[in-house]
């Protein structure tokens, strides 16, 4: 890829390679003119008697061997010399950061195109996918910003050495003999720092995906008091990774003391051989500009392994990123023209690509043109056409069009022919998933498919969608009558409003939307949103019910007006008069009297008689096609099902009524007001901007997490390693003056001893502080990261209802990168330049006391520029990670709905808006480079205007005062050191201070508002019975809100089967609610088997009650550990559990049985199927006490009633609660509990009940 990069970008590369070998070169005359100034001041010292008249001219040799000169030369070159080298800097980064948007839009556009097998199959995760996104891409930014010093720091070295050759002779070249020995070793580290990279890249991958998982099924995991349980295994990756984070550590303070220390030694060696080898007297001109050399060769020594290490990381990114590129994808349409026959014009057959046509000429085009010019217009609806050749195109594909010849005599009856289709979710499956396929859609008709749960409705769906593999036949979609719609069976909606939702980016048509939204049975709802249908509804139609959220996702496909429409079971999350009313005025009125082509999968049979074809599906095949009556005679017992339908008025005895779920919404509505922006719609919070400087609560937090122990010893070493630093070179300044006397305090092998013991007294204490530093620095990485995690599963369902998922992965990987990598790194550069500034402010200060009358204006100027660049810089770092997050929602968004994009064929809609948010956030990180840059160049100024002041004060001192030469060389050495510190200083500073941002982000989600955990644990068997005492509870979900449920009281023995129903008012979901903790109870009591709930510890608590849920929930990892996480249960369990959930057939024909391994989402199986294991899931758990709510609503009528009949005897001695909206569910339990406005407004046996025939509980019999 690397090669890419340098094909679109080759001309800034080199013009920012020969801006950095200028400023290399020019950074070669500070230590010049430092032994140039020492010499001058020597000459003055000790003048040299000489017979010679003075020249009558001033040489060249006279003009810059005058001190004068000399500090003016070096002021004026090292200006220059930061000018360019900002210059080279800015392209560098500008570049960088132009490839990283240009790599984040390739991975999105991948994303789009991406084989639906690639995820559901296990191949990737959305964490792998994601770490694409933010981890490939910014280590490819971070060599495209470090690559030059790869080059760049031998050749300064190899010209310091020849330098310091002529300086010292053959002293250097056996200094240099060190660099020869431990070249190698920094290679070694930075291999041994590349391999343990990819190790943290896979956990960190694995750690996302928990990650992902956890936050994705986070209710779930509540409900089941097992969010400790997969938290943990979240800290058992983490752990590893941190393993791994240390190691990484340890080579960087390996690196680090290389860097460091070697200087010190080779220093060491030239020194101490200079004399011998010579013989001469080590003097002050040879020993500071000596010394300022080899000062130098610490930052190439630094860059090498640092650049080879960002390389190597980039390479390793740049494999998983092109392996990412060529995964295979969907890349063939369906869109064909077909003849009078209804046989396809074209006999292309389109299969799945292996995706490595042109990707490299693709990514190509994207860096030559990284940004890009977003056009927000949307398209009307009459051009939809035009989409989607536009998508077709984005995708590299070149779509058949019909003549116009052709097109007049295309038939008009066919919409979709698959001709002896076989289908496979991966194309290397020996099996298909869906075999001997042929059928004829006709076009204009309504057509339905049926069949048991994982017979192959979806999988049919997902063929003609082109969403499986083709292994053999052809599926064609005629292109006059091929624009497509879709309704999945888990509705996929966008953290929009519900209008958007709705639209889909179409231009709106008042007059059809409002028939749409009729059609749907939506307008009460909207009635009840605050903003309408401008209301934000959240990620994932959060606090919508599953109905609702169904109705909204077939509004959308209704609305569309494509041609066809493929609606996957959408009517078994809808009550009886919910689903007629969107069947006839939806699916009739609105598709099929407008001659469009509707593929309906379902389980009401009630309705088969209104279709045109039907399609019985079973063991992957077509198993019976054709009208009702062929239907009913190739399968009798069809024929009984249905006259069971009709004769027990069975619709969806589990899908919640339209009542109930207005009554949930204003419920939610209430719940999210104190977060909903009054007349903006708004629901999902806008993420928190703590304006102003980082608050030292957030420091304080970071070094508590290190310990304040540590912190204090870390501080001792620091200071006494700095000591010790400049007593070094005060002993080498005596030492250099003792060469310039006959007369000397110490002997040559004193001189010579003290030097080498100080030297390696240098080098360890370096070592030491900064392997105490960057080791603190991971333990607080761990701790910061386990603190997050485990306040964030603690945190109440609120939390989660108003936060993106996409946000708080976010804290899980950018933020969490940042912490582990760069804080410590910077940190430790950022306090070695304070000591090296103290250090030198003394140095100068001793020598030259009037210096420091300069030391203060200037203090005042850099304390100005950082005041006012701080204020600057931490508002852009928090804009830049605020607009940071909308890029990774809006991408983990998308995948969860690729499917449903691909359909509407809006892919370049996507596309666009995730390359607008792309945009903004790059923006924004350059506005924080360019900041920098802004701040280098005067911080460059306020250095440079030191050197000059510095080494201006102290020859005047040295002409005025007598100052020693070798003084005058040891304060130059340190003033232009300043230069370069009071730089790093305040980019320390300031990149502290940013990435305490991302502290100060993980701070406040490890603060965020908790459950309450504690309590007494019960008696050991709690509960024995599962008797339930309800007694004068109310609830509410706030206490700023009313209460959801007032004053019920109710007495359940133990065993009982209850149903809960209501119409108006309800409160259902409440109460079961309120027996999980859910939501608290602010007044009354609820007992079970005697023990007050609000005593039990809430894990305890939540683990011995069983919910079954309407959304079912599976999680990557083998079958057995979905069933039991926990490990308690042995297999002969496992598989009556199966049994008993008629999911033992499908499981035992897997190839793994119990060992099969769920994909992300469990997508490898139905949603019916998925509902099943939850299920199974209950029956394992053994608790006295059950919770089914609509827990069949996405199974076929006879697995709905195989299903009861396990209830009632698995469960027989269980105490069960039923939530039902339609009473026919509950007509045989034991006692019914009737709930009116958040009261309890009957309860008793249907019997008793049923006998007030003015009571609630007939009326609703009556309404059936």
């Amino acid at each position: 890829m690397f090669k890419i990069y340098c094909d679109a970008y080759w001309s800034v590369m080199l013009v920012s390679a020969l801006l950095k070998i200028a400023a290399d070169v020019l950074n070669l005359v500070g230590p010049l003119c430092i032994g140039a100034l020492t010499s001058y001041v020597v000459t003055l010292s000790y003048p040299v008697d000489s017979e010679l008249p003075p020249p009558h001219y001033v040489s060249f040799d006279d003009f810059f061997g005058n001190g004068f000169v000399l500090v003016v030369t070096m002021f004026v070159v090292l200006s220059i010399r930061a000018c360019i080298m900002n210059a080279h800097f800015k392209l560098s980064f500008t570049l960088s950061v132009d490839v990283r948007a240009a790599i984040q839009s390739m991975v999105y556009k991948k994303a789009l195109r991406l084989a639906t097998f690639a995820t559901t199959g296990g191949q990737m995760t959305m964490g792998q996918i994601t770490n694409h996104m933010s981890a490939d891409a910014t280590n490819v930014m971070m060599m495209l910003q470090s690559m030059h010093f790869l080059w760049s720091a031998p050749f300064q070295i190899v010209i310091i050495l020849i330098f310091l050759y002529f300086e010292i002779g053959f002293s250097a070249l056996l200094g240099a003999a060190l660099f020869v020995v431990v070249l190698p070793i920094q290679f070694k580290v930075a291999a041994i720092m590349a391999d343990k990279q990819k190790a943290i890249l896979r956990c960190s991958d694995k750690r996302l995906k928990l990650t992902n998982e956890l936050l994705q099924g986070i209710k779930l995991l509540k409900m089941y008091a097992w969010e400790e349980l997969y938290s943990k295994a979240i800290e058992v990756v983490r752990k590893e990774e941190v393993r791994n984070l240390l190691h990484i550590n340890l080579c960087m303070i390996t690196s680090v003391s290389i860097t460091f220390g070697v200087p010190v030694l080779v220093t060491l060696v030239a020194f101490i051989t200079f004399e011998p080898i010579s013989g001469r007297p080590l003097t002050p001109d040879i020993t500071f500009s000596s010394l300022s050399l080899f000062n130098l060769i610490a930052v190439p020594l630094f860059m090498i392994p640092v650049s080879v290490s960002a390389i190597v990381g980039s390479i390793v990114s740049s494999k998983r990123i092109i392996k990412f590129l060529l995964a295979p994808e969907v890349e063939g349409d369906r869109f064909v023209p077909m003849d009078t026959e209804g046989k396809p014009l074209s006999k292309e057959k389109k299969r799945y690509s292996d995706g490595s046509r042109a990707v490299f000429r693709k990514l190509d085009e994207v860096l030559s043109e990284p940004t890009v010019s977003i056009d927000t217009k949307t398209d009307d609806s009459d051009d939809q056409t035009g989409d989607t050749e536009r998508a077709l195109m984005l995708n590299g594909i070149s779509l058949p069009r019909l003549t116009d010849a052709s097109a007049s005599n295309s038939d008009q009856g066919t919409a979709i022919k698959i001709t002896d289709g076989n289908f496979a979710w991966n194309p290397e499956s020996t099996s298909p998933a869906l075999s001997n396929v042929n059928v004829e859609i006709p076009a204009g008709k309504l057509t339905m498919v049926i069949g048991a749960v994982g017979s192959g409705k979806s999988s049919l769906l997902a063929a003609i969608l082109n969403e499986m593999t083709t292994l053999s036949g052809n599926v064609h979609i005629n292109e006059k009558k091929g624009r497509v719609a879709f309704a999945a069976q888990k509705p996929w909606l966008m953290n929009a409003s519900l209008r958007d939702n709705i639209l889909f980016s179409s231009k709106i048509d008042k007059k059809r939307y409002r028939s749409v939204l009729d059609a749907c049975a939506l307008v009460p709802d909207i009635g009840i949103l605050p903003a309408g249908d401008k209301t934000e509804i959240g990620e994932k139609g959060i606090n919508l019910s599953g109905g609702q959220k169904q109705r909204i996702s077939v509004a959308r496909a209704i609305y569309a007006d494509s041609d066809v429409v493929i609606l996957d079971d959408p009517l078994s999350a809808l009550d009886v008069h919910v689903g007629r009313q969107l069947f006839e005025e939806g699916v009739i009125k609105q598709l099929v009297r407008n001659n469009k082509t509707v593929i309906l999968v379902t389980h009401q049979l009630q309705y088969l008689s209104r279709a045109d074809l039907i399609l019985e599906m079973k063991d992957g095949t077509i198993a019976a096609s054709g009208s009702l009556d062929d239907i009913i005679e190739a399968d009798p017992e069809m024929y009984e099902e249905i006259k069971q339908v009709s004769a027990a008025g069975w619709d969806n005895d589990q899908a919640e009524s339209a009542e109930d779920e207005r009554l949930k919404l204003k419920r939610n509505v209430s719940i999210a007001s104190a977060e909903i922006a009054e007349g903006d719609g708004q629901l999902i919070e806008k993420e928190e901007m703590v304006r102003g400087s980082v608050s030292y609560k957030t420091y304080l937090y970071l070094l508590g997490s290190v310990g304040w122990g540590l912190i204090l010893l870390v501080g001792v070493v620091v200071a006494l390693q700095t000591s010790v630093s400049v007593t070094t070179n005060f002993w080498l300044s005596e030492w250099s003056e003792a060469g310039l006397s006959n007369e000397t305090a110490r002997t040559y092998t004193e001189y010579l001893v003290g030097y080498a013991g100080l030297s390696v007294s240098v080098a360890v204490s370096q070592a030491l502080s900064t392997a105490m530093l960057m080791l603190s620095f991971v333990v607080a990485a761990k701790r910061l990261h386990l603190r997050m995690l485990r306040n964030i599963i603690r945190a109440p369902m609120r939390f989660f209802d108003t936060t993106l998922v996409g946000r708080i992965l976010n804290r899980f990987s950018n933020d969490t990168q940042m912490m582990d990598y760069r804080l410590p790194e910077t940190y430790n550069f950022f306090v070695v330049s304070i000591m090296q500034i103290i250090a030198s402010v003394v140095v100068v200060g001793v020598v030259m006391p009037i210096f420091l009358v300069f030391v203060i204006p200037i203090a005042i100027v850099y304390y100005i520029l950082q005041r006012y660049y701080l204020a600057t810089s931490r508002e852009l770092q928090r804009l830049e990670s605020i607009s940071k997050s909308p890029v990774f929602s809006y991408f983990s968004e998308s995948l969860g709905g690729l499917t449903t994009i691909r359909a509407y064929r809006c892919e370049n809609r996507f596309y666009n808006t995730i390359l607008a948010r792309i945009d903004r956030n790059t923006a924004a990180f350059l506005y924080v480079q360019m900041g920098a840059r802004w701040l280098a160049v005067r911080l460059d100024a306020l250095g440079v205007l030191f050197v000059l002041l510095s080494t201006g004060s102290t020859l005047i001192g040295a002409l005025s005062f007598g100052i020693n030469p070798s003084l005058v060389g040891l304060s130059s050495a340190y003033s232009l050191q300043m230069s370069n510190y009071l730089n790093y200083l305040m980019r320390n500073r300031t990149e502290v201070e940013m990435q305490m941002n991302a502290v100060e982000r993980i701070q406040f989600f490890s603060e965020v508002d908790r459950e309450d955990y504690s309590g007494a644990e019960p008696s050991s068997g709690w509960p024995h019975s599962g008797e339930i005492h309800i007694d004068n509870v109310s609830v509410r979900y706030a206490e700023d809100l009313e209460a959801v449920l007032r004053n019920v009281s109710v007495y359940l023995k133990s065993g009982e089967k209850v149903g809960i129903c209501g119409r108006t008012g309800s409160g259902k979901s409440s109460l079961t609610l309120a027996l999980l903790r859910v939501i608290d109870i602010f007044e009354g009591r609820i007992f079970i088997d005697g023990v007050n709930i609000m005593a039990v510890p809430l894990t305890t608590l939540r683990s011995k009650i069983s919910i079954i849920p309407q959304d079912p929930v599976l999680f990557t990892g083998p079958v057995r550990t979905n069933l039991d996480p926990e490990g308690k249960v042995s297999d002969d369990e496992m598989w009556r559990a199966l049994e008993i959930a008629q999911l033992k057939d499908v499981v035992s024909q897997l190839d793994g049985g119990l060992d099969t391994v769920v994909t992300e989402g469990g997508e490898n199986f139905s949603v019916g199927q998925r509902q099943l294991f939850c299920l199974a899931r209950a029956f394992l758990r053994k608790s006295r006490i059950l919770i089914m709510d609509e827990a069949t609503a996405s199974v076929d009528m006879e697995t709905d009633k195989t299903l009861q009949n396990v209830v009632a005897t698995a469960f027989a001695d269980r105490t069960v609660l039923t939530i039902a909206h339609r009473i026919a569910t509950i007509r045989n339990s034991d006692k019914i509990i009737v709930l009116d406005g958040g009261r309890m407004v009957e309860f008793g046996s249907p019997e008793e009940l049923l006998a007030d025939e003015c009571g609630f509980f007939t009326s609703l019999v009556g309404d059936e």
